[in-house]
This record gives structure tokens, C-alpha cells and sequence, in this order.
């Protein structure tokens, strides 16, 4: 008897080992294994990032700089534990895993989440826009992500902090409604270089002194070549909020920016976009509206190649 159930026990252990190494991966392949899109923007990876149900929001997808990295934030509206968040997937040898969530982020006053180029550390906005806002990171340990800690002047101030996204040599760029800009306390957008290992000083963008509409949510590319943003009103916008893009020019100044059209922007609200590693898809956010605990938003991403000059690409 006892050697027939330990022959039992035997074969279920073999059952189960073999269920594990033929379960299927999350995803496989490079972004997720998505069929690229092309010049009209498209949602990102539905039914595995994006829940195109309404009540559900999902918003600021970003890459690592290697590609194997994913972060997002998802907020439903009917909130339960663990459902909503910052999440993490990592592309493995055996392909991409399930959505991880960053539990040390709290869930309810995190914004505009922003992984590094190294995927050690996640910047995001704290607070909601009625409040005040600081930008935080949330490093990386052994044990696992540790509790966020916010940045120190010049990257905070008074004044509330929006968004940021960050280039390839950690160089952060972000939209702040604080004082000493060319607009007094309305938003713009400032860089911090990253130089000695820190962040000693900011400056706005100037571009061409075309600062109407509020620009905010930069998306930098990972050379700094160029940059999109959304701005708010301005002549010509397809919604309440567009996406532009910038071309930093020969000389370091920054091209008049030019919205992307109605292939990309809708009469929805489009907000953070940022560029892909390798600065060929644009991802950003259409929502229904500003407040994720009342609105619904999807990721979705597009080709920039029709919208970039070739030497830019």
C-alpha cells in the first residue's frame, strides 16, 4: 500500500511539473509580442495591458531603454485589493511575465508613473491636480521595490509637479506650474540634466516661444533629438488636449511644435506620451476625462516614421 501511494504522489508531482513547463508565457516577444501598428494610433496590447472596458483605466506605458521592461498604472473604478496600481511585467527567457504590482506605491494618489532607462527606479507625480503634487521615485532593491522618497530641490518646488519622463543618460524632463518661467505660475515644461550623478539645476523649454496651451506631459526621446508634449486649446487641436511634437534643432533650441493630426489625437484627451527605446512608436493615453477614479483610459501606441523627419528617426 505504501508503495503504491507513494507512486501516486509520484506521478501527480510528474502531472503537475509538466502543466508548469507547458503553461503558456504572458506574452512572447519583443513589445509583448503586439503586431506593430502603423501611422494611426492603435490600442496596446488589449486584453493584456489595456481593458477597453469603460470604468477601467490604464495610462503612462513605459519601456526601458532594453526594451524588457514594462510599466503602466491601472486604476478601475470599482477598486478591490491588488487590482489597482503601479504594475511591472519583465521580458524573461521564457518570455514576458504576469503584471507584478509595485505595492509600495500607494494606489490612490500616484500619477503619471515613469520607469528608468535601467528599470531600477519608477518616478511618478504624488497627488491629485486639486492638490499639491511632488514628483517621487521608488527604487529597486534585493528585497524588492522600496518605499518612494521624494525629490529634493530643483526638481521640486512650491508649486505643484506634473509629469516627467526621462532620456537615456537620466537627464528628467517635466512639466511644473512654478514660478521664473516665461509664464509666471502656469505650466510649463522644464529639463534637469543629469551631470555629476544629481540634478543641480532646471531650465524651462523655450520653443520659439510657442508656450500657449499649457504644454505639459513631455515625453523625451532617448537621444533628447526631439520630444512630444500635450497642450491644452491651442489653434487647430482636435480635443481638449493634443500631443505635439518638438525637434531639437542644430543649435539646442527647440522647433515650433506641430500637433501629430487626427490620426493620433481625437476629441478625447490625449496625455503622457512617451517614445519607445527605440524611438520608433509613440505611446500615449486617450481618456474620457482627468480624474481615474470617475473617468476610463486605454494605452495606445503609434509609428512616429510619417511623423518624424528621416534624420530624426
Amino acid at each position: 500500500m505504501k508503495t503504491r501511494a507513494l507512486s501516486i504522489v509520484v506521478a501527480c508531482i510528474f502531472v503537475l511539473m509538466c502543466c508548469i513547463a507547458s503553461a503558456e508565457p504572458f506574452a512572447v516577444g519583443p513589445y509583448l509580442g503586439q503586431t506593430p501598428p502603423g501611422p494611426i494610433a492603435q490600442v496596446f496590447a488589449p486584453g493584456l495591458i489595456t481593458d477597453t472596458r469603460t470604468q477601467m483605466w490604464e495610462s503612462h506605458g513605459t519601456f526601458s531603454l532594453d526594451g524588457n521592461t514594462f510599466c503602466y498604472l491601472r486604476c478601475p473604478i470599482r477598486r478591490s485589493p491588488g487590482v489597482g496600481g503601479v504594475f511591472i511585467i519583465e521580458n524573461t527567457d521564457q518570455g514576458w511575465t504576469e503584471p507584478e504590482l509595485v505595492e509600495s506605491v500607494e494606489e490612490y494618489s500616484v500619477w503619471a508613473p515613469c520607469l528608468s532607462p535601467d528599470a531600477n527606479s519608477i518616478y511618478f507625480a504624488r497627488g491629485f491636480p486639486e492638490s499639491k503634487r511632488d514628483l517621487y521615485r521608488c527604487g529597486r532593491t534585493a528585497e524588492g521595490w522600496a518605499q518612494p522618497q521624494v525629490l529634493a530641490p530643483p526638481l521640486n518646488s512650491p508649486s505643484p509637479e506634473i509629469s516627467c519622463s526621462i532620456a537615456a543618460n537620466n537627464s528628467i524632463y517635466f512639466g511644473s506650474i512654478r514660478k521664473g518661467g516665461p509664464l509666471g505660475g502656469v505650466s510649463i515644461i522644464w529639463a534637469a540634466p543629469f551631470v555629476d550623478n544629481t540634478w543641480a539645476r532646471v531650465s524651462y523649454i523655450s520653443m520659439h516661444d510657442q508656450q500657449e496651451g499649457r504644454p505639459a506631459d513631455p515625453g523625451i526621446a532617448p537621444d533628447e533629438s526631439f520630444m512630444v508634449f500635450t497642450a491644452i486649446n491651442l489653434p487647430g487641436g482636435y480635443g481638449h488636449r493634443d500631443i505635439y511634437l518638438t525637434l531639437r534643432l542644430p543649435d539646442g533650441t527647440w522647433s515650433k511644435p506641430r500637433n501629430l493630426g487626427p490620426r493620433v489625437n481625437s476629441t478625447y484627451i490625449e496625455q503622457s506620451p512617451r517614445i519607445s527605446p527605440d524611438k520608433k512608436y509613440l505611446f500615449f493615453t486617450r481618456s474620457d476625462g482627468w480624474d481615474p477614479r470617475k473617468h476610463s483610459a486605454d494605452i495606445y501606441w503609434v509609428e512616429l516614421k510619417e511623423y518624424l523627419p528621416e534624420s530624426y528617426r
